[in-house]
């Protein structure tokens, strides 16, 4: 008993770990969908939505403001200059930091007290913006960095730290060379994502877009256009490969699934001569109307579920007076459900995550569908990387749902046999 329990036990912990396994993706587009683009940026990667803690911190600029060679400069801490090896290493000093409009720049060097000379400041503080909170690992304290300095030394490079604590009032400023540390991390969601992608991608950079709800319902449209066409097609075709007995059926079965080994990219070309000399191009035609020509792969599946069906199935409807149009309609497809079901759930997901077709044929952004909205996402002038993973989550929900829904169909649409007494 014991035994069984424990194998029971050790079934199941490989199946969580199995299912975790599996899962993780889908977490991690969902909790990037609520990250800022700094929380993205993070090295390593946090597995919750989380950002660096970055604090601005005011320092008095009383007595603290020099000039020296032609810029104007904010002592940072007096010291001698810890990182030279050089005659007058010794010199009276201090570090820093060059002003901008009163505002610190990244530039950090050591001034001796004879190249500089002092200046009446125009702000009674100075304010350094973003400075990023560590923890030491030597003592366990969290302070503000407000300037680095990476110098050459003899030994390598050394790191000078600049830091004050994080909170509360601070004048003096500290220097660190070389320490360890970590950089301090905090909670930060941004749910403003999702109506930003909803917005649409121009949106983003402050120009009129067309709404990721717009681009949605494109999607939807062509997709449910698809199903429709691909079950009235590939069923019909299915039904005279499965049930109708004609001279040559085999020899053109095969020759449909010969089909199959043609690659997409060989007809894109002469596709696109075709649509375009009937007007189609920037249209939702070339998306729709080649479903409602049958596929092989479609017409496979159903097929081999049809000739499962009992004969007596056709007999009794040609008792009863049915045609082979009747007997499509009234007798097979009902007992089709299953596997029409498995064809409409692949049709739909494959047109909703299409991105070449529109791509190619689409112009006018009032066309875009879900993928090609979250191609124009992708920008080299704004960073867009977490709305595009909020417009992911989007674009993967109407599929999680569907299968949801739909998933008991799955398994005996493609796997079953026949039909149960």
């Amino acid at each position: 008993m014991q035994q069984a329990a424990s194998k029971k036990a050790i079934l199941y912990a490989m199946l969580f770990g199995v299912s975790v396994f599996l899962l993780f993706p889908f977490y991690w587009v969902l909790i990037s969908s609520v990250k800022t683009v700094d929380g993205l940026s993070m090295n390593p990667p946090m597995l919750y939505p989380s950002e660096f803690r970055n604090v601005d911190r005011e320092l008095p600029a009383a007595g603290r403001i020099v000039e020296a060679g032609g810029d104007s400069w904010f002592r940072l801490a007096r010291s001698p200059d810890l990182g030279a090896e050089r005659a007058g290493a010794g010199e009276p000093g201090a570090y820093y930091v060059r002003l901008n409009e009163d505002a610190p720049s990244q530039l950090t060097r050591w001034w001796s007290d004879t190249a500089v000379s002092r200046l009446s400041p125009a702000a009674a503080r100075i304010t350094f913006a973003g400075s990023e909170v560590v923890a030491l690992e030597t003592d366990g304290r969290r302070v503000a960095v407000v300037s680095r300095m990476i110098r050459q030394s003899d030994s390598g490079f050394d790191e000078l730290l600049f830091v004050v604590p994080p909170d509360g009032e601070a004048t003096e400023i500290e220097i660190l060379s070389n320490v360890d540390y970590s950089r301090v991390t905090r909670w930060k969601t941004r749910f403003e994502n999702y109506p930003e992608t909803l917005r649409g991608p121009e949106a983003s950079f402050g120009e009129e877009s067309t709404g990721f709800l717009k681009f949605s319902r494109n999607s939807f449209f062509i997709g449910v256009m698809a199903v429709v066409g691909q079950l009235l097609s590939s069923s019909l075709v299915a039904f005279a490969f499965a049930r109708l007995k004609f001279r040559g059926r085999e020899v053109l079965f095969v020759l449909l699934l010969a089909t199959m080994m043609i690659p997409g990219q060989v007809t894109l070309v002469p596709l696109f001569s075709i649509y375009k000399s009937l007007g189609w191009i920037d249209t939702f035609l070339p998306l729709i109307v080649p479903h409602f020509t049958a596929g092989a792969f479609n017409v496979f599946l159903l097929r081999q579920y049809m000739l499962t069906l009992p004969r007596e199935l056709d007999e009794s409807a040609q008792i009863d007076g049915c045609g082979p149009l009747r007997t499509y309609f009234f007798v097979i497809l009902p007992n089709c459900v299953p596997v029409l079901i498995v064809v409409g759930l692949f049709t739909f997901v494959a047109t909703w995550q299409d991105v070449l077709g529109p791509l190619i044929y689409l112009d006018n952004p009032e066309y875009r569908t879900v993928t090609l909205g979250l191609e124009y996402f992708r920008s080299p002038y704004v960073d867009n990387r977490h709305l595009l993973m909020t417009g992911a989550v989007l674009a993967m929900l109407p599929v999680a749902v569907l299968f949801l829904f739909f998933q008991r169909f799955i398994i005996s649409g493609v796997a079953t046999s026949g039909i149960k007494a």
